[in-house]
């Protein structure tokens, strides 16, 4: 019984430390768009974001998400958003559910998306405000908030339909 619980727990961490390094991939380097005048960018790490947070249990997604964007910040040179990522995107991953076998199973996982792209969008929104000292600049950065996340929303359903029809997220735990 220890012995399953340890592989268990073995899986969980190597999981949430993949999800995090894909975070960080897709955030800082891969489709890394650079976007406004206050280091803001578009990227489509939120796709994995959104898989951890229907994968893994609650703590281990906020790690994923907070951790992963947050250092792709500071790779990216935006080390003044880090702390507003690490709020922002753990909220982002609160949306989700991880119960069930799978992922778009929970209808609240149907929703999330949706809900994920407003959070990031007003904390984004507030974050900039906040940096530059300014309400109005912050309204420049929306539409491109707004590729973002309908982006990573549609890449999410679509990667996650694929991954419930083989029954993956069963497999991976």
């Amino acid at each position: 019984m220890e012995s399953a619980r340890r592989i268990n727990r073995t899986k969980r961490v190597v999981l949430a430390a993949l999800f995090t390094a894909l975070v960080f991939l897709f955030t800082a380097y891969i489709l890394h768009i650079p976007v406004g005048g206050a280091g803001a960018y578009i990227h489509f790490g939120d796709i994995f974001i959104f898989l951890a947070a229907s994968t893994l249990p609650f703590p281990d997604a906020l790690f994923v998400a907070a951790i992963g964007a947050s250092l792709a910040d500071f790779a990216s040179g935006a080390s003044m958003w880090i702390p507003f990522t690490l709020v922002i995107k753990a909220l982002m991953a609160l949306s989700f559910t991880s119960r069930g076998k799978k992922l778009l199973g929970p209808k609240r996982n149907l929703a999330a998306p949706f809900i994920a792209g407003l959070i990031c969008l007003l904390g984004y929104y507030v974050a900039e405000a906040l940096l530059t000292g300014n309400i109005l600049e912050p309204l420049a950065s929306v539409p491109a908030g707004i590729v973002q996340f309908a982006g990573s929303a549609i890449l999410y359903f679509v990667i996650a339909k694929v991954m419930d029809r083989q029954d993956l997220k069963e497999k991976l735990l």
